[in-house]
């Protein structure tokens, strides 16, 4: 019987949007009855603890959180993982990807926010991201206020997850992918994964699956008991590891949802599942 589902927020538990509200009425509703019947939701994303903890807000029930693709697990109000990536792989990734690929921009997950910088010292680069930011709305992550000064941001602050910034034009979102898989090769104390425009990247052991397979053994959770949903490669690690119970969205590339066993039009429809089990 499902007593936990492990679920991604952007594209899975976001889908579709409601820029009001985070959770679709539909969606929200079948939470909270999920949750009410006993059962308990792991929201595991890319996403800083501290929005998770919004999220949590707006569900209005008690949730855990994996967040930095799990580097960080956060349940009843404490910090149970905490694995920030060391400082001399943050410079050598930075310098790999500016000066070898020549990537055009890196942003730095930290507690207080996103950090972010620019291959290029450009204005238009800079007001552009700000202008994407704001545009996002409530989905939007807090920016860090010192996010251009490298030097001291890799002193004073803990980076939990580096993202890659390749491009948005389907040319750069394919050479992503083909880039990841490079990273992976490359960086034996980093893990990494393709998600669109960019790529992710956290301390090895620090992935979706991974997280989600620590959290269950710390809470004695077989794995017949819980459901994993996702929609982007940084979710591949949970298919993987739960694959009979594993839920990929059906607006997912067919190269992500190849690795879970069910794909599913909305989070709510986890429901008709649910019955059977």
């Amino acid at each position: 019987m499902i007593k936990y589902i492990a679920t991604d927020l952007d594209g899975t538990l976001f889908y579709p949007k409601d820029k009001k509200n985070i959770i679709s009425k539909s969606n929200l509703f079948f939470l909270q009855s999920f949750i009410d019947d006993g059962g308990k939701i792991v929201l595991v994303s890319g996403r800083s603890i501290d929005y998770g903890k919004k999220v949590i807000e707006k569900i209005g029930r008690e949730c855990a959180i994996i967040g930095y693709n799990g580097a960080v697990i956060y349940d009843n109000k404490e910090i149970i993982k905490d694995t920030p990536i060391p400082r001399e792989e943050i410079e050598q990734i930075i310098n790999d990807s500016m000066n070898i690929y020549k990537l055009p921009a890196v942003l730095l997950m930290s507690n207080s926010g996103i950090h972010v910088h620019f291959r290029k010292n450009s204005r238009f680069l800079r007001w552009c991201y700000l202008t994407y930011n704001k545009k996002m709305g409530i989905y939007a992550e807090k920016i860090a206020s010192n996010d251009y000064n490298l030097e001291d941001t890799l002193k004073n602050t803990e980076i939990y997850k580096i993202m890659l910034f390749v491009g948005i034009t389907k040319k750069k979102i394919n050479q992503a992918r083909e880039m990841n898989k490079v990273f992976r090769n490359a960086y034996s104390n980093l893990e990494s994964s393709w998600s669109n425009e960019v790529i992710e990247v956290t301390l090895k052991g620090s992935s979706k699956g991974e997280a989600v397979k620590e959290y269950c053994q710390l809470k004695q959770i077989s794995p017949d008991e819980i459901a994993v949903v996702g929609d982007s490669g940084n979710d591949i690690s949970m298919f993987k590891e739960y694959q009979d119970n594993s839920f990929c969205m059906s607006h997912a590339p067919k190269s992500i949802q190849k690795y879970a066993k069910f794909t599913i039009d909305k989070f709510e429809d986890l429901s008709r599942y649910l019955l059977k089990k």
